[in-house]
């Protein structure tokens, strides 16, 4: 039997011991590895690191049920430095003035709509520099 979590967890050393999450933080990484979204490099000498973690969330159907377990991989963007490159933060979030105005030309238009679960957009994003992550915790190639 499967026991279910309905708990997020705080850190990796809590997840890690919970096979559901674990499964999820693989599926997270072999996507990532999927998508060619980074090339591991041993750690360069006089190069800064952005820190990482895993963020958990358990997600719920309208009826209060659990929906799935999601895990998030993401960089500590709080190293920041105001004034360098402070402002060059970006998250691909439709603003709900957005939604409505394209649903009205939609609907004015007559078209057809057709909704769609874009997993993993951040993927497609495109970064100019090098930049440099801190290996996720538990999938580590290198020190």
């Amino acid at each position: 039997m499967i026991e279910l979590i309905n708990i997020d967890p705080s850190s990796f050393e809590e997840a890690v011991y919970q096979p559901i999450w674990v499964d999820s933080m693989v599926e997270e990484y072999e996507s990532i590895k999927k998508n060619s979204a980074w090339e591991v490099v041993p750690r360069l000498e006089g190069k800064s690191m952005l820190g990482s973690k895993w963020i958990y969330k358990v997600k719920h159907a309208t009826d209060g049920s659990i929906k799935k377990y999601k895990d998030s991989f993401v960089a500590k963007g709080f190293s920041q430095v105001e004034g360098v490159k402070y402002a060059e933060t970006f998250s691909q979030v439709a603003r709900y003035s957005s939604i409505r105005s394209f649903l009205a030309l939609v609907v004015h238009m007559g078209w057809k709509i057709h909704r769609m679960d874009a997993k993993k957009s951040f993927l497609n994003g495109v970064v100019e520099e090098d930049t440099y992550i801190e290996q996720p915790e538990g999938f580590k190639t290198y020190d």
